[in-house]
């Protein structure tokens, strides 16, 4: 019975390796203008966009046992690092010296002599390859899954959210494509 609980538990233990990562349209990480998500971006990969930019980026959701490197890119997509900063014993932090297309982070290990060792990085000088946010969020909070939306339909959403637009303003035709919060 032991060991059965022991392999759920570490089954469950290993099956947290993503965190969230939002694109903020607003500085100070503030949420009341929308964004993008990138929901379970896995370590050594980049949240970005191709286009637009945004002040500020957060990351959440982390596991307070992680000590990683987050990285705030600009140039479209994951171009060159413009911040960096660490996690360590904290479920979240926020990066706000935007303008920022795009976001990664890595896992940090520890030498013996204390100097921080990165563990792997993704960068577009190495060939990163992006990952595309999976969620756009209205200034209601209303979350629209993005992933498989039309280019179309998704340049509209995103207008109507950049314009500042909340769930009533937001034409039935996106009704399929709402997250239930």
């Amino acid at each position: 019975m032991q060991l059965t609980n022991l392999t759920v538990l570490l089954g469950l233990a290993a099956s947290v390796s993503a965190i969230d990562v939002s694109l903020r349209n607003l500085g100070n990480c503030n949420s009341n203008s929308g964004g993008h998500t990138c929901v379970n971006l896995n370590p050594n990969t980049c949240c970005g966009r191709p286009s637009g930019t945004f002040p500020s980026i957060v990351f959440y959701a982390v596991p307070t046992n992680w000590f990683i490197e987050v990285r705030g890119h600009e140039g479209s997509n994951c171009g060159r690092v413009r911040t960096v900063d660490t996690i360590n014993r904290a479920t979240e932090r926020c990066l706000n010296n935007g303008p920022y297309t795009g976001a990664g982070y890595s896992f940090l290990s520890r030498k013996r002599s204390g100097e921080l060792v990165r563990e792997d990085t993704c960068a577009a000088t190495t060939g990163c390859t992006p990952v595309a946010p999976t969620q756009l969020f209205l200034a209601d909070g209303q979350k629209y899954d993005i992933a498989n939306m039309d280019a179309d339909l998704y340049e509209e959403l995103n207008s109507l959210m950049e314009s500042g637009a909340v769930k009533a303003d937001i034409p039935a035709v996106f009704k399929t494509f709402e997250i239930s919060a």
